[in-house]
Formats: structure tokens, C-alpha cells, sequence
């Protein structure tokens, strides 16, 4: 991290309510912090360039200070909530929340889009990136929030934390294409949204792509991209130990498989080859993610000892903390049930309890939010620092989807009797959990998103080993339970 260090700033006293009359580097000056860049003038900018800026202080990780400034090359910002959103709007100087009116105006909320901000003047301020929720009442915001030392977060504020805000546009946002339209019923994001799992939506090829163990160990798979599915297609003669996983390369736009073989390494599927990834050998299923700043599929999967390994041109342990199952992806954390049943954290730099909940399952994420079962048989959220239970009973990890469509959160479990159960985000919290249909199946199912036909897609395998599938598009409602084919799978 680039520091450019500690300038004392004596604060003066002043009212609060003559702030917005006073010319804005002055009033800077009053509320004391430290006087960082100063620049020619206010940038015309556009929301694309305002979340590109955003994301530097992300992954240079900056820690939280009034009293610091943080330069990279956008300009150096002080290191505080106002100070963020200063240097991602392109501000001439560090503005503070009481005088940002000075260079914004106020929307309605209905009209909130990504860039935009959300700003309390006595106390904080951060950037609305989407909503969380179909009924727009919980925004996903990136923050650089307090105590000293905390780094800046993407993460999802409650309905109640939002209504303390007032919604604000940059007076200076230039609108891609010159468009007056500011409202949409689309979250919107500003990257490539990459999802891995034995299902996966192949945007390049616009469709919909399932990897699977064959009941004989080989490893097949089936695509769906108009009214019917291709047919099952075996990858090699290979034998394998675990169920594939799959993710789409957003830079070279070629889907990339990983399973783990009988001798216990990880071997990745490239020109018609499986090929092995090192030699380490793992007992973990492998975990795939994006790294956006390499622009490179990292690995990660738990040693033969318990420990984290994760591949970027080796294998590395991460941290020394014992996990059991496999792990999940947030952004740049990574979430894993430690070897005492609680869920743990890795943010980059050390393992840290998020709580102490006993949990029985892998966990599963979407947006920010965790989902996990405990040790009652329940389903558990966790987001931001905070345990919710979703109730319900049932076996096997849940399986949590976002909708970038509606942007709501589903969650699917195995509930009791070997039926699969639906739990839907909405503005009053998440739905009784609902069943789906009386099919049985033999273990939980996995849930993802179709960009393509813009549904939630679950799938579940029957006792007798076959592959079922099930889809949800919004008006339309649930389809039945459809077998994908005869084929039995491991």
C-alpha cells in the first residue's frame, strides 16, 4: 500500500448548520482530518469509471483512518467514508458528509443506481452498487467504514439501516450514451459475474452446461441451449474421485473443468486432455473461483491434513487452520467450517471466527450472505456480522442463488422425507420454506443462475442415481421436475 502519511489538520469550531455556505475547502479544513490531494477541478465521470475507482481501494485492502491519506493513480484521498467516495467520484479535494451537497443532489430512491451514494451527513456516507432485494428496500453498497484499521467492504445494509440515508447523484455523472433513463429493475454490476459449480451458465455460448461423475467414475456432459438438451458426452476415459467443477473464463470465454482424480490430485481439462494441477495430494473436492486482479481460476481445495491449500502456480497452504468439507467464495473471502463445527472467515491475511454457532454443513454463498445448516437441523444466515435462522429442518449443506434478474436471494435445501424446499428473500425477510413437489431425491440439491433464460435452475439427483432438474422464471412460476436422461451418475 501506497501511504502519503499523516498531515495534522487543527479543527475549528463551527455550526453545523452553515456549513453548505461555506466554500467547501474551508469547511474541509474546520472538521479537521488531514488535507490530502488537491486538484484542478470536480471530474466529469461515468458510473462505469466510478466503480473501476471504487474497486482500487478494495483490493489494495486500505485501512480506515481521518487522519491518513491513501494515492494510487486516481489521486490521494483521505481514509475515511467521506474520503472514499470523494476519490470515486473524482472530487478535487476530500470532502467531508456535510458539504457532499455541494456537489450532488438528491434522488428519490426508487431512482438509485450504481455510483450513486447514500449519505447520512452526521455520521456516514457510502456508494449503492444494487439491491439485495426485489422490493429495493436493502441496497449492496461499498463502504469504507470505521473502526481505524478496517478495510473497505462490499456488503448489504438491512431496511432499517438504509432508511437513516438520503440518496444522492454526483452533479458531474456523465450518463452512458447520454441516456435521461436512470431507473432500472435490473441490479446491475460492474464485472463479469463468474459462478463455478457442476452447473454453470456458458454466456459465451448461451447456454446452460452440467458436468458430472458417471456412475463408472468418468466424467460427462450435457448442454441445454433451446427446447432440449444436447445428450450426456463422456470427457475421457479418466477415472475420477470426486464430482467436477466447472467455471467460464471471462477473459478467454472458454469453460474450464477441474475434478479430482483417484490418486487424490486435481486434474484441469484443457484441449481435449486431462491434465494434473501439481502434485499435491488433497482430500477436498476442488473449489473454484476468478481472481480479477490476475485474471487467472485459482484453486482451492483441503489437504490430506486438514489444512487450506489453495493453486495459483503452486499449491500453497492458507493459514494454519484446520476446515473439514469444501469451502466457498465471496469476492475475496473465503468462508469454510473449521474443525471445531463453527464457521470461519479467511480475509486475506488470517482466519477469524464469525461467530460461535456450531454448524454441520459446507457453506454456501451468495452476494455477501452465508448460508449454513446447524447443528439443530436448521438453516442458518450470516451477513455482516449478524446470525439469522431461516428454520426449516433438513439434511446436507443448503444451496444459495442471487438473482441478478429480481435481485433476491433463493435458498434450497433437502428437507425432511428427501423432499426438496424453496426459501425466497423478499422485503419482510425469507418465505416459509415450501416444497417442491413430492419427488424424492437422494441428497441436497444445487442451485444456480441461467443468464441466459434469466431462471433459477435446481437440480437433485433421484435414489436411483438419475438427474432431475427444475427451473423457476419470474411470472411464470415453477416448472415440474423433468429427468435429464436415463444415465445414472456416480
Amino acid at each position: 500500500m501506497r501511504s502519503w502519511g499523516m498531515l495534522a489538520v487543527a479543527a475549528a469550531a463551527i455550526t453545523f448548520g452553515s456549513t453548505l455556505a461555506m466554500p467547501d475547502v474551508a469547511v474541509a479544513a474546520a472538521e479537521g482530518g488531514v488535507s490530502c490531494g488537491t486538484y484542478a477541478a470536480n471530474q466529469k465521470i461515468t458510473r462505469s469509471e466510478i466503480l473501476a475507482r471504487s474497486r482500487t481501494w478494495i483490493s489494495a485492502r486500505v485501512p480506515y483512518s481521518q487522519a491518513d491519506c491513501f494515492g494510487n493513480k486516481y489521486g490521494a484521498y483521505r481514509t475515511d467514508c467521506s474520503g472514499y467516495v470523494s476519490m470515486a467520484w473524482g472530487l478535487r479535494i476530500s470532502y467531508t458528509t456535510h458539504i457532499l451537497e455541494q456537489v450532488a443532489h438528491r434522488i428519490d430512491w426508487a431512482d438509485l443506481r450504481p455510483g450513486d451514494a447514500l449519505n447520512d451527513r452526521e455520521n456516514h456516507v457510502a456508494l449503492f452498487i444494487g439491491w439485495a432485494d426485489a422490493a429495493k428496500t436493502r441496497p449492496i453498497v461499498r463502504e469504507q467504514a470505521g473502526p481505524d484499521g478496517s478495510r473497505p467492504v462490499q456488503r448489504v445494509w438491512s431496511a432499517a439501516t438504509a432508511k437513516r440515508y438520503v440518496p444522492l447523484r454526483y452533479n458531474n455523472l456523465v450518463e452512458a450514451g447520454g441516456s435521461k433513463d436512470t431507473t432500472s429493475d435490473t441490479p446491475v454490476t460492474d464485472k463479469p459475474v463468474v459462478n463455478a459449480g457442476p452447473q454453470i451458465s456458458n454466456t459465451a455460448q448461451q447456454q446452460l452446461e452440467i458436468y458430472q461423475r458417471a456412475a463408472d467414475g468418468t466424467i460427462i456432459t450435457n448442454f441445454h441451449k433451446t427446447s432440449r438438451w444436447a445428450g450426456w458426452q463422456q470427457l475421457g476415459p479418466e477415472l475420477f474421485a470426486s464430482d467436477p467443477v466447472a467455471l467460464m473464463n471471462p477473459e478467454t470465454k472458454i469453460v474450464e473443468v477441474y475434478a479430482r482424480g483417484t490418486d487424490g490430485r486435481i486434474y484441469h481439462r484443457a484441449d481435449g486432455k486431462w491434465l494434473a494441477v501439481g502434485d499435491s495430494i488433497v482430500e477436498g473436492n476442488p473449489v473454484l473461483f476468478w481472481n480479477d486482479k490476475s485474471k487467472a481460476v485459482e484453486v482451492l481445495a483441503r489437504g490430506v491434513q486438514g489444512d487450506l491449500l489453495r493453486f495459483t502456480d503452486k499449491w500453497a497452504p492458507v493459514g494454519d487452520r484446520k476446515i473439514q468439507g469444501d469451502p466457498a467464495v465471496a469476492d475475496k473471502d473465503v468462508y469454510a467450517r473449521s474443525a471445531d463445527d463453527k464457521l470461519v472467515k479467511w480475509d486475506g491475511e488470517k482466519w477469524q471466527d464469525q461467530g460461535v454457532t456450531k454448524i454441520v454443513s459446507d457453506p454456501s454463498v451468495a452476494v455477501d450472505q452465508v448460508f449454513v445448516r446447524s447443528a439443530t437441523g436448521s438453516v442458518e444466515q450470516y451477513a455482516a456480522g449478524v446470525w439469522k435462522s431461516l428454520g426449516g429442518k433438513g439434511t446436507g449443506a443448503p444451496s444459495a442463488v442471487f438473482n441478478t434478474t429480481t435481485g433476491s436471494i433463493d435458498v434450497v435445501q433437502l428437507g425432511e422425507g428427501g423432499i426438496v424446499e424453496h426459501t425466497r428473500a423478499t422485503a419482510n425477510g425469507f418465505t416459509a420454506w415450501a416444497k417442491l413437489g413430492t419427488t424424492k431425491v437422494s441428497e441436497a440439491p444445487t442451485a444456480m443462475y441461467h443468464a441466459q433464460t434469466k431462471t433459477i435452475e435446481v437440480f437433485a439427483r433421484t435414489d436411483d442415481g438419475k438427474l432431475i432438474r427444475r427451473f423457476y422464471k419470474e411470472k411464470a412460476g415453477w416448472s415440474q421436475w423433468a429427468l435429464l436422461s436415463d444415465r445414472a451418475i456416480g
